[in-house]
C-alpha cells in the first residue's frame, strides 16, 4: 500500500474543550464538515453526500464519540467512497488558556489519506475542507459558549 498523505490543520477556539467535544458527540456533528449532507445510517456507519470541486460524491463515514484523556478530548473518524481517498482522522481538542486567563481550545485535525484521484479530490481541496470543518466547529462552540 502506498504511503498515506497526511493533512494537518489547527485552530484556536474561544470555548472550553469539554463543551466543544460535546458538539462532536451528537448526530449533527457530521454537518460541521463543509457541504456534507447525511443520506442514511447503515450498519453503524453514515452514508453522506458532498459537493466536491468537480462532482458530487458519496461516502461511508464511521465516527466515534470523543474520548477523554488527561489533557484533551480525542475523536476519531474515517471515510471511504468511490473516487475518494480512504481516510482516517483524529481530532484532538486540548486545553489552551488565553492571555487573559480565559479557557480555550487548541484543535488539531490530522487526516491520513490513501488513494487520491485528482479528478475527484486533491490535497489542496481536502485541506480547505478540513479548515472549513474546524471553522464551523469553532463557530458552533463559540456561539454555544457565549449563549451560556
Amino acid at each position: 500500500m502506498p504511503r498515506a498523505t497526511r493533512t494537518r490543520v489547527t485552530r484556536r477556539i474561544a470555548a472550553d474543550p469539554t463543551s466543544t467535544a460535546l458538539l462532536l458527540a451528537g448526530p449533527s456533528a457530521l454537518e460541521l464538515w463543509p457541504g456534507v449532507r447525511r443520506v442514511a445510517d447503515v450498519g453503524g456507519r453514515m452514508v453522506v453526500e458532498t459537493q466536491l470541486p468537480r462532482r458530487t460524491a458519496a461516502a461511508s463515514v464511521r465516527a466515534l464519540p470523543p474520548r477523554r484523556t488527561p489533557t484533551s478530548y480525542v475523536s476519531r473518524f474515517e471515510w471511504a467512497g468511490p473516487g475518494l481517498p480512504e481516510t482516517t482522522a483524529e481530532l484532538t481538542l486540548a486545553y489552551a488558556p488565553g492571555a487573559g486567563g480565559e479557557l480555550g481550545t487548541h484543535a488539531a485535525l490530522v487526516l491520513d489519506s490513501h488513494g487520491f484521484d485528482p479528478d475527484v479530490l486533491d490535497t489542496r481541496a481536502l485541506t480547505a475542507m478540513a479548515e472549513g470543518f474546524l471553522a464551523n466547529l469553532a463557530r458552533a462552540a463559540e456561539q454555544r459558549s457565549h449563549a451560556a
